[in-house]
């Protein structure tokens, strides 16, 4: 069956989202990725998708302005990303969904897990963080957001650094690096990294009843393990795992990261 690609309208912005059906007949629970600050959801999870979507529909939004939504024309708040997310969830499937998020996508899934628990089953976070408090964590985002509003190409590369562990970003290459830093930003990059600045989630962790899995990565230095283990020991009913990887997992160690979602969810 070909895939569903859809556009919701919300009152003051619009979502859209690609669904992939099943290869063989199934009853498992569709499993739905969001993608972080400056990704989209094709650009992070075209490859991962394939790992499950022999025997579930895969469900990908690009939420929060990216690909092919929208941001609303104000200030952009979580409960508004969460907002498009669910509306996503409930259009494009009729059991509860595991979700599975990434850096900000982790975020926003906690709190979509939190405020609409029947769309959701199981809960998957990798890299999230709990409260915008942390030193490091404002001179970081401090940090690129000054570069994206002042020089592009630089705020590119301060990303990526901070993206892929020292090793990986290493194995890519001059030229690739190079090429990957002249690219531009997903749309609506500034709004979403100011997001990063503002954001305080521990209310809407101590909610979630759902069973979930936190992953810290060993090697982020965007979102170091120990953010991670605090978000963890705010939910009431979680498992932690680390793996050895630095922020953007899917890319630098996908087969680990798919081989522990589907040992959960399974």
């Amino acid at each position: 069956m070909k895939p569903i690609v859809n556009v919701i309208e919300l009152k003051d912005s619009f979502v859209s989202y690609r669904k992939e059906f099943p290869e063989v007949q199934c009853h498992k629970n569709p499993i739905v990725f969001l993608h972080g600050t400056n990704s989209s959801g094709n650009s992070s999870f075209a490859e991962i998708k394939t790992a499950f979507s022999r025997d579930r529909a895969v469900i990908i939004p690009d939420y929060a302005g990216c690909g092919n939504s929208e941001l609303p024309p104000e200030t952009v708040t979580i409960e508004h990303l969460a907002e498009q997310v669910a509306a996503v969830i409930a259009e494009s499937s009729h059991t509860p969904v595991d979700l599975v998020g990434v850096s900000l996508g982790a975020v926003v899934a906690a709190v979509v897990a939190a405020n609409y628990p029947n769309l959701i089953n199981k809960l998957i976070l990798t890299a999230p963080w709990a409260t915008n408090r942390d030193p490091r964590h404002q001179l970081i985002f401090k940090t690129w957001l000054h570069l994206e509003r002042n020089d592009k190409a630089s705020a590119m590369a301060f990303g990526l650094s901070h993206a892929l562990s020292a090793e990986f970003l290493s194995s890519l290459g001059q030229e690739t690096l190079q090429r990957i830093c002249a690219q531009p930003a997903e749309k609506g990059i500034e709004e979403r990294i100011a997001l990063g600045l503002t954001l305080d989630i521990k209310n809407d962790l101590t909610q979630i009843g759902q069973e979930t899995l936190v992953i810290g990565l060993n090697r982020d230095t965007l979102i170091p393990p120990y953010l991670v283990r605090e978000v963890d020991k705010n939910i009431k009913n979680s498992t932690y795992r680390e793996i050895n990887s630095g922020h953007a997992v899917h890319l630098e160690k996908p087969t680990e990261w798919v081989n522990l979602i589907k040992d959960f969810i399974n």
